[in-house]
């Protein structure tokens, strides 16, 4: 499964600063220099368009990534490693990246990072045209693609607030999810499709025309500058994560949030390094089946997100909670079926579930983290977002694999989604809890209606 943005909402539209004043903001609110009512649509659009481009072309090349890897060693452990890789230097990036975020121009922080992952397909397509494809070598191609990439996550969501108006994030959010989606659907096709046709370094090109057009596409869309005119305050690494990740003990619902996220990625991040194998190994089908499965799941957050763009939540934390228990118990579900065509049939169905409720988890998260860190702080909150997400990876696999490998991959689904089925009902009584009791969170939809 291919990498998945998150996108929220704002309850309070924040005010561009006067020019020569720097963005404040209340306790416990974020400030937003975006254009009113619908003029943030056609330029937001745009964005989405380019990156659809993208995410088409990375999400074909990741799917022939992953199956060449299925195909050629059949190994959880070897998938697993490949997931390491493809996760490991982005963690150890992530520290530096929302530092970069808040403190340079997100737009042109997005533009380098599209182009260098370009460049890096195109050298990889001709490294592997020259000298053979391996493993090793696909591998290695996975952790370069990570590195290239992991600036592009902090500064794109956080470069959201600067062009979508504070009430309107949920519905760019759920649209952004949306066109992923829509993205993903094609990308295995396209995948599919390219690594029966072409030998693997020709598909690699596809990224990098993918990236050219994201490139492009951001490039024409002015977007404001989110930091103060005047000069710019020393550089202090340390001090400036450990401010960025502050952000998550001052308040409490974000303590919860952070700390759920670890362990729900602990349990979720290795069926993504699995997804495969169910379909080549638990059910003993190919290529095809497999881009079905990965299409199920690209439909169902397409769906999941056109729903959220149009719902109004009362609690987002709450909602993403509940979305929490039902991925746990459609992982559950998916680790019982039977070794037949028809219990494929059933997994093709059961991830398109997997995907609405990954979408439902996703969006409201990020939609209360956006409208509840100050601007200046928030590419360091999605940094440490992006940290707790990718570090919790190695700590997955080193139990994922294996489990897989000796009980089978449909056990670690089964013992996947009983963890995060009672994480889910944990967050929520502890959330409960936290409402109702002193010193609660000050947080808007707190006390209202699910």
């Amino acid at each position: 499964m291919g990498e998945k943005d998150l996108a929220g909402e704002k309850d309070v539209v924040g005010l561009r600063p006067a020019p020569g004043e720097a963005a404040s903001t209340a306790p416990g609110e974020a400030a937003s220099t975006a254009p009113p009512e619908t003029a943030w649509r056609r330029p937001y659009y745009t964005i989405l368009a380019g990156q659809a481009v993208s995410q088409v072309g990375s999400s074909a090349v990741q799917f022939a990534l992953v199956w060449y890897l299925a195909q050629a060693t059949g190994s959880p452990a070897a998938m697993g490693l490949a997931g390491l890789a493809a996760f490991l230097p982005g963690a150890l990036l992530s520290p530096v990246t929302g530092i970069v975020a808040d403190r340079r121009n997100r737009k042109r922080i997005c533009i380098a990072s599209d182009l260098a992952a370009g460049a890096m397909a195109a050298a990889f397509a001709l490294a592997m045209g020259s000298w053979g494809v391996t493993v090793a070598t696909v591998i290695v191609l996975l952790a370069a693609r990570s590195a290239a990439t992991a600036f592009q996550s902090p500064a794109m969501q956080a470069m959201v607030p600067q062009i979508v108006p504070a009430d309107s994030l949920v519905e760019a959010g759920g649209m952004a999810q949306a066109v992923s989606s829509a993205s993903y659907v094609l990308g295995p096709v396209v995948g599919g499709a390219l690594f029966a046709a072409l030998p693997l370094p020709a598909v690699l090109l596809t990224d990098l025309a993918g990236a050219l057009v994201a490139a492009a596409t951001l490039a024409r869309v002015p977007v404001p500058d989110h930091r103060a005119p005047g000069p710019r305050p020393e550089l202090h690494p340390i001090r400036e994560l450990v401010d960025g990740l502050s952000v998550f003990w001052e308040d409490r619902t974000l303590t919860q949030i952070i700390v759920s996220l670890f362990v729900f990625m602990v349990f979720f991040m290795p069926l993504s390094s699995f997804y495969p194998l169910m379909t080549s190994d638990f059910f003993g089908l190919g290529a095809f089946e497999g881009s079905l499965v990965e299409m199920s799941w690209a439909l169902g957050m397409l769906l999941a997100g056109l729903v959220v763009a149009k719902a109004s939540f009362g609690d987002e934390v709450r909602a993403s909670f509940w979305s929490t228990v039902a991925l746990g118990a459609v992982c559950l579900a998916s680790g019982l079926l039977p070794r037949s065509f028809g219990g494929w049939v059933a997994f093709v169905a059961l991830g398109g579930a997997m995907g609405a409720s990954a979408t439902c988890y996703n969006v409201p998260i990020v939609a209360y983290m956006q409208r509840s860190i100050a601007p200046e702080k928030l590419g360091r909150a999605f940094s440490a977002f992006q940290i707790v997400s990718m570090l919790s990876t190695p700590v997955g696999l080193a139990v994922a694999a294996p489990v897989a490998e000796a009980l089978g991959v449909s056990a670690w689904f089964s013992v996947a989604g009983a963890a995060i089925l009672v994480l889910g009902l944990a967050m929520l009584v502890l959330e409960g809890r936290s409402r109702r009791g002193p010193g609660k969170a000050d947080r808007p939809g707190a006390g209202t209606a699910d």
